[in-house]
């Protein structure tokens, strides 16, 4: 690999942010796709919608559970080996579903297959995005979370026409076909990040989970998927079953895909002059109003009526649900820095697992139980709301832990310092640490930082390991630049 193409916020990052989307929407597309073919599935084995939604629930559990596994191995082994073998997992598992006469079976395949499978990538991919970026960041990770939104606007439809023309079996077969080809594209489009020393990250990743905004993410992260995952695990049944049309129902999951994109792409873009935590606060926010136009639908007795209004709550889903997912390696970024990125990733990503385990069945079962739909769809819009609760008092500053590397904001430097030694980092008192990227004011920072350390933090050591790059860079003139302290924080 050239030098010149592995500096941050290079071309070369951007060709990895979007082989990385593409791994992400056959990943979701394909898991997503579930939803049509759940209904012809509980014909087939005379279930009802709870042990049905069950296989989506263990999957999707799997799918986010399993990084907390990927995302130290990511940190040990880097993304090639996870998605190979990940991948592999991922279409197996799908192929062997077509085959099964027993629906505990797809527990087994459908869930470890496409759950664990593709849980060996997923986290990664955002960590290794984050690793690639400094000033794009926001938007560089805005772009891997579009590939779960184009996945869930493509994969829906095109399982819908598979199911009509081959039956769920033999669009199973299918998928697994595609979603191979798609990940061998992205293989040869995913590079490495530039090396950095990052210091200590285990400590760091200790440090981390003591902190506040840590849990107040994770609690957040459960009763997002709680909500979320359940809903789009059963809108397009829950829907067919309210009496619209098998077509018009899985287009609400197109719409979903679509704003999601939406979302993710406003919400990024924004995230420079808003920041990125406020912007997660005000994606979260939406969900409760998604819920409350969902439950006024079974109130309406117009199918016409009924299915514009479920437009609308496909379409506040789709931007609350895609500004959350894009926002949320930014936000880890932002507050906790750079260090074991993967780990750090890894355990958010099994909290939210644990919600998608919970949310699908307790909707289906609740429905089966009940004879309706009403009551499952308020009990998501009220842990949706304690969600809300949880997130709002966050801080939006980053969290001033004693081996932080994160978005440096202006550290003071000499106008013009010689060459630093490659693989090496550069040691500053952890004062300097500032926050002016992501629309933070530095001097709020400051005083947060001139506050005493907690007893957790006590006795660490004070320095901050700033990341420096492991090769030099090219000029326009293709001539070698020693990267410095002062290109760092002219970069943000």
């Amino acid at each position: 690999m050239a030098s010149g193409s592995t500096h941050l916020d290079s071309a070369r990052g951007w060709v990895t942010a979007c082989g990385a989307a593409l791994s992400v929407m056959a990943a979701f597309g394909t898991i997503y796709s579930f939803n049509a073919f759940a209904k012809s599935m509980a014909d087939e084995f005379g279930t009802g919608h709870g042990p049905i939604s069950l296989v989506f629930g263990i999957t999707v559990f799997l799918f986010f559970g399993s990084a907390l596994v990927s995302g130290r191995l990511y940190d040990r082994f880097g993304i090639a080996p996870l998605l190979i073998v990940g991948g592999a997992m991922f279409c197996g598992g799908l192929f062997a579903m077509s085959q099964i006469s027993v629906l505990w079976h797809g527990y087994v395949l459908f869930g470890v297959g496409l759950g664990f499978g593709g849980g060996l990538f997923n986290a990664p991919l955002f960590a290794l995005t984050a690793m690639w970026f400094v000033r794009h960041r926001a938007v560089a990770q805005g772009i891997v979370a579009t590939g779960s939104g184009l996945g869930t606007m493509l994969f829906a439809p095109l399982a819908q026409w598979l199911l009509e023309v081959y039956g769920w079996r033999g669009g199973m077969k299918a998928l697994a076909v595609v979603a191979a080809g798609i990940f061998a594209v992205a293989l040869f489009m995913i590079k490495r990040p530039p090396k950095m020393d990052m210091g200590d990250a285990k400590r760091h990743v200790s440090l981390v989970v003591r902190t506040a905004p840590f849990w107040q993410m994770a609690a957040a992260g459960v009763f997002f998927t709680v909500a979320v995952i359940g809903s789009l695990g059963s809108v397009v049944t829950f829907a067919q079953d309210d009496g619209v049309p098998p077509r018009a129902a899985v287009a609400l999951f197109t719409i979903i895909g679509f704003t999601s994109i939406v979302g993710r792409m406003a919400l990024t873009s924004l995230a420079r002059p808003l920041g990125s935590v406020r912007l997660l606060k005000i994606a979260f926010f939406g969900l409760p109003v998604a819920y409350a136009v969902w439950y006024t639908t079974t109130r309406v007795s117009s199918l016409e009526a009924k299915f514009v209004l479920l437009i609308v709550f496909a379409s506040i889903l789709g931007v609350s649900y895609g500004g959350f997912v894009a926002l949320l390696g930014e936000v880890t970024a932002h507050l906790f820095g750079l260090v074991g990125i993967g780990a750090v990733m890894g355990m958010l990503f099994f909290t939210s697992g644990t919600g998608a385990l919970i949310g699908p069945p307790l909707m289906g079962f609740t429905a089966d139980a009940t004879g309706g739909i009403g009551l499952s769809i308020a009990i998501s819009g009220v842990i949706a709301a304690v969600g809300v609760v949880v997130l709002l008092p966050m801080t939006r500053h980053p969290i001033p832990l004693p081996t932080y590397v994160g978005p440096p904001g202006a550290p003071p430097a000499p106008s013009r310092p010689g060459p630093l030694a490659p693989s090496h980092a550069v040691e500053m008192p952890a004062q300097v640490v500032g926050a002016a990227s992501n629309g933070e004011r530095p001097e709020r920072l400051a005083a947060e930082m001139s506050r005493p350390q907690s007893e957790a933090l006590r006795g660490a050591p004070p320095k901050v390991f700033w990341p420096v790059l492991a090769d030099s860079v090219e000029d326009r003139n293709g001539a070698a630049v020693p990267v410095t302290v002062a290109d760092l924080a002219r970069s943000n």
